[in-house]
Formats: C-alpha cells, structure tokens, sequence
C-alpha cells in the first residue's frame, strides 16, 4: 500500500485509513442493523441495549479496526499483522455481530408484520440450514482460513482490491455461518440442544487453532510473494515473520473460542431455569385442579370402586416430561 508510515508499537492505536472499502463494509454493517433498531423503536418492540452494544463494539468496532484501522493499513507490509487481520474477521468480528442477536430482531419485527420476511426466509431456507449445520460449518470456517495462505489468494489481495474484497467477505460469512446458529435459537436442527451447542463450540474452539498451529510450525516460506518480505518493514526475517502470523492467528481463535463456550454455556442455565419454571407452573396447575375439586374425586374415584393411582413418592412420577414413562408396571 502505497505511503504506508513506519510501524512502531503506536501503531496499533494510531494508524487509522478511509479507504472506500473499509467505508463500504462498515457502513453495510451499521446501517441494515440501525434501520432495524429505528423501526423496531416505533413499534414498541423491546430491545436489550446491550445487545446493541455487543454488535455496535465488539462487531462493528472489531470489523472497523480490522478494514479502517492499523490492520489495514499495515497488512501489505507486515504478515503477522496482515494474519492478525484474518483471524479477527473470521473469528472476532462475526461472534460480535451474533451477539447483537440481528435474528432475533428479525424476528421481532416480523411478529408485528413489520419485518423483513425475504431475510428471515433465506436465513431459515434450506441452502442456510445446510451450509449452518455443524459439520459442514466448522469446516467451511477453518478451510477458508487454510486456503488463504495455502493457495496464491493472500499474495493476491496485496495487489488487487477485488480478492481484498472477496477475501473480508468470504472470511465474515464463513464465521457468521457457524456461530450465528450456535447463539441463536432455531437455526439448528431440533437434536443441538444447548448441552450438544456447548459441546460444538469447545469442538470449534480446537479446530480453529489448526491454521495457526500449520503456519507457526511449516517449515517454508508460504506466501513467498508477499511485499512485506522484499521491503523489510516488520524489522524481521520472512521465517519469523510467519510464525508470528500463525502465533497471531493462534491466539485469536483461542480469545474468542472462551467467550463463545462461555456464551453458549449461559444459554444452556437459562434454557434450564425455563423449563424447571415451565415444569413448575404445570405442576403447580395440576395440584390446584385435584384439590379444588374434592367432589370430582370422589366421583371418579372411590365412589366408583376405584382407588386413586398409587405413587411411589419419587420425584418422576409426578413430572410432566416423564409421564407415562417411569410410573408403576404391575
């Protein structure tokens, strides 16, 4: 990148560009979500704030540091950085943008007859589901990554602005694709309870590390095109500068990977507590029907000749979710 200012550690904090790209991706990212939020607002639908500020700073902010700010700037003259920049969009930024819960928005708007349906059904289409289901998403995320500094892609977005392009947009789609499903509710088959969720997210959290396990330790040079090599602007060998790329990438997924676990985990207590509360309510119902009735039960009773059911006292036998599955075989 032409005119690009010598790195020094300040650099991470200062070194900012408005390049259109960068612009273009921030502002497809804000402005659907605010619209959403604008009309969400006029039609009383309730919206957690915080949900807007995981998407506004760890989705929005992450993706503006990665396109706009020293990532940028810096990711045609240094590799680690440039590594650095490919493990935030595919890993940090998407998990910010499904913590804003931009579904379930959706959703909300959509019960009101106000929503945009044609988003909702792609999401929920059957192309979505596919490319969502846990396999075939966990690969699509970590295979990206390997076919960038695989195959002559990374080398290319050094020249080109359009495999730039394609590359932040493949990198951010390939994420969302995997954790959108896992912290949202209904774009998983019926069989990923959050119990299965939990078990997916520590799962991804391994595989993700794979890249940047393969980058720290190959033992040549993989991207022996790129222009930060020639120039020597990082200050380091091209074999250094590699392993810390993969030290980079390393470290990102496995930031991110604690959150998520941590995330899905919450989901899984809460998922609990709602049905224990559910649970509760039916039992709740069902005692005040038998006691407010004494008359009903001596009708259908012991006036009949029949005795009421015996139980054993054990806790199952009067749980709604295992009815007629524990109770007493003569």
């Amino acid at each position: 990148m032409p005119g690009v200012p010598p790195f020094t550690p300040t650099s991470l904090i200062t070194d900012w560009t408005a390049r259109p790209l960068g612009l273009a991706l921030v502002a497809l990212a804000v402005l659907p979500y605010a619209g959403w939020l604008l009309r969400a607002h006029r039609l009383g639908v309730a919206w957690p704030w915080w949900r807007t500020a995981l998407y506004l700073g760890a989705g929005v902010g992450t993706l503006a540091y990665a396109v706009c700010g020293p990532l940028a700037v810096h990711r045609t003259e240094i590799f680690w950085v440039a590594a650095l920049q490919v493990g935030v969009l595919a890993s940090l930024t998407p998990v910010g943008l499904a913590l804003g819960d931009p579904v379930g928005l959706l959703r909300g708007l959509a019960e009101r007859g106000r929503g945009p349906r044609r988003a909702l059904r792609l999401l929920e289409g059957r192309l979505a589901r596919a490319l969502m289901f846990p396999a075939v998403s966990t690969l699509l995320a970590v295979m990206t990554v390997m076919v960038v500094f695989f195959t002559p892609w990374f080398e290319a977005t050094t020249r080109s602005v359009a495999s730039e392009a394609l590359l932040y947009f493949v990198l951010i789609v390939t994420g969302l694709l995997f954790v959108l499903p896992l912290l949202t509710d209904e774009l998983l088959p019926s069989w990923a309870t959050p119990p299965v969720r939990t078990f997916l997210a520590f799962f991804d959290g391994l595989l993700d590390a794979v890249p940047g396990i393969v980058i720290m330790t190959a033992s040549t040079l993989l991207t022996p095109g790129f222009p930060g090599y020639a120039s020597g602007a990082s200050g380091l060998t091209p074999a250094m500068d590699q392993k810390l790329g993969g030290g980079a990438l390393l470290a990102v997924a496995e930031v991110v990977g604690l959150p998520v676990i941590a995330a899905v985990f919450l989901e899984w207590v809460r998922s609990d507590e709602r049905e224990a509360r559910a649970v509760d309510a039916e039992l709740a119902l069902a005692e005040e029907a038998a006691t407010s009735s004494p008359e009903a039960r001596t009708e259908h009773g012991t006036a009949d000749g029949v005795a009421p059911a015996a139980t054993s006292g054990l806790w199952w036998e009067s749980d709604p979710r295992f009815a007629g599955r524990y109770g007493r075989r003569d």
